[in-house]
């Protein structure tokens, strides 16, 4: 099971999140993005991650290129390792748009993560059909 996500900025009505294919589940991206928050800072995160327009598989910060191509069999035509986030798709349909909206209409979106860029807290929620409409707030990381 893949278990798509979005992830993006918090931002009202204009927050926009892009694609990761697998592993959307709290459980597994929020320690993840807890981590990537951690190092790079909320910014780089958010730059780095609504860069890739043609969406992510993984969302993985040990992902390697061994393990992309054969622990993963993800194919490397069709994306890159970027080191330190994970596998990125280069070609395919553009899935750096996603609003709220659309993800909780999307039929494979699952869960959709915005960071509040001033804070660093994730606000996330459950897209899947019948959950609840309500925000989760998740604090992954301390400010200096």
């Amino acid at each position: 099971m893949s278990d798509p996500c979005i992830v993006g900025r918090l931002g009202g009505e204009k927050a926009t999140g892009v694609y990761i294919h697998i592993d959307g589940t709290p459980a597994a991206m929020l320690p993840r993005l807890g981590q990537l928050l951690a190092r790079d800072g909320t910014e780089t995160v958010l730059t780095t991650l609504a860069r890739r327009h043609y969406g992510w598989a993984y969302l993985w910060p040990e992902l390697d290129e061994g393990d992309a191509e054969t622990n993963l069999d993800l194919p490397l035509y069709k994306g890159t390792v970027i080191p330190g986030y994970g596998f990125s798709y280069t070609i395919g349909p553009l899935v750096h748009r996603f609003t709220l909206d659309k993800a909780r209409t999307h039929p494979l979106i699952g869960w959709a993560y915005f960071i509040d860029a001033a804070g660093g807290d994730i606000h996330w929620w459950d897209t899947r059909p019948g959950a609840p409409d309500t925000a989760h707030v998740a604090t992954v990381w301390g400010r200096a």
